[in-house]
């Protein structure tokens, strides 16, 4: 079955504020920060940045030293509000190998980039949604703090999980969400 992201994404300056509210729905504070490294591929026959599809290797880093890693494929964007898209994603091991792997069939590495990233999963309406904090240390303090609230939907329920969060969103007071992404706002 075929499994979609569906995501929305908001610049955020009082993370104080969004606890707050994110307690009326049992929120408990964002977790412990992990630190994500990740390597952008493109394609060798067609490019990512026109088809709005990314190819990512991620590594990420947790607070006692322990890491895991991934190997995701994200489809183009799939309608104009959010950023619900395809997504397959696995873990990876020995990532080194991977690249070689990628390296050798023609993708070359793109770019690359690393955030900050604290995680809240809450139970709304009988679905698990994530907010998930990032911090984006490349680029100025004033703009650099992102809210992304996001879940998982089949084909079945994908309307409805995006006009779930887009009613979370709004409950919320989020205002003009981003459907740029980090690469896009980091590189320009």
């Amino acid at each position: 079955m075929q499994t979609f992201e569906v995501e929305i994404k908001y610049r955020v300056e009082d993370i104080t504020e969004l606890e707050r509210q994110l307690q009326r729905w049992g929120g408990t504070g964002f977790g412990t920060q992990v630190t994500d490294y990740d390597i952008f591929f493109q394609h060798p026959c067609r490019n990512f940045v026109h088809t709005d599809e990314c190819l990512r290797l991620r590594n990420r880093v947790f607070p006692d030293g322990m890491s895991e890693h991934s190997l995701t494929y994200k489809g183009p964007k799939m309608d104009a509000l959010t950023k619900t898209r395809q997504e397959i994603e696995m873990p990876v091991a020995e990532p080194e190998r991977w690249e070689s792997l990628l390296t050798a069939l023609g993708f070359c590495k793109s770019a690359s980039l690393h955030k900050f990233r604290r995680r809240q999963t809450l139970t709304i309406d009988c679905r698990q949604i994530d907010f998930v904090l990032d911090t984006l240390p490349a680029l100025p303090e004033s703009g650099r703090q992102f809210l992304e609230i996001e879940t998982l939907a089949t084909e079945d329920n994908l309307e409805e999980c995006r006009s779930s969060l887009l009613n979370i969103a709004e409950q919320l007071g989020l205002r003009h969400p981003i459907r740029e992404s980090y690469l896009q706002l980091v590189y320009g």
